[in-house]
């Protein structure tokens, strides 16, 4: 079994049938988006604890480069795009993470968005 199927297994098992079928990171990824929007709309901390951890491993040397493309490129990306979850952003992401992740977070978004998306992240 690969590593980051194995992780996603221990990170998040109620989505092993997700993660059992997926073929691949950037496969997987987009099933965990979707759960991670319907666990913010629920308030479900827990699941998106879990989430972020597995996004913390994903993104980590460990992991290697296509399964940190898978999240850098699918689910960071994705949830920059949801404004109603920015305000969610600084309880998420520590000043370190956000920086690291600012790429991935700007990369669709127009300058005046991001730009937006920085003040929401830094107001508080």
């Amino acid at each position: 079994m690969s590593t980051w199927r194995r992780k996603a297994l221990e990170f998040l098992p109620e989505m092993r049938l997700e993660i059992e079928s997926s073929n691949s990171p950037a496969g997987l990824w987009i099933e965990i988006t979707f759960a991670f929007f319907d666990a913010a709309d629920a308030a479900n901390e827990d699941f998106i604890k879990r989430t972020l951890s597995y996004l913390s491993w994903c993104a980590s040397d460990v992991a290697g480069l296509t399964t940190q493309q898978a999240v850098y490129c699918g689910f960071l990306e994705d949830i920059a795009n949801k404004k109603k979850l920015w305000p969610m952003f600084n309880k998420w992401f520590n000043k370190a993470q956000f920086e690291k992740y600012k790429d991935p977070f700007q990369y669709t978004l127009s300058d005046r968005d991001f730009k937006a998306l920085e003040n929401e992240f830094y107001q508080r």
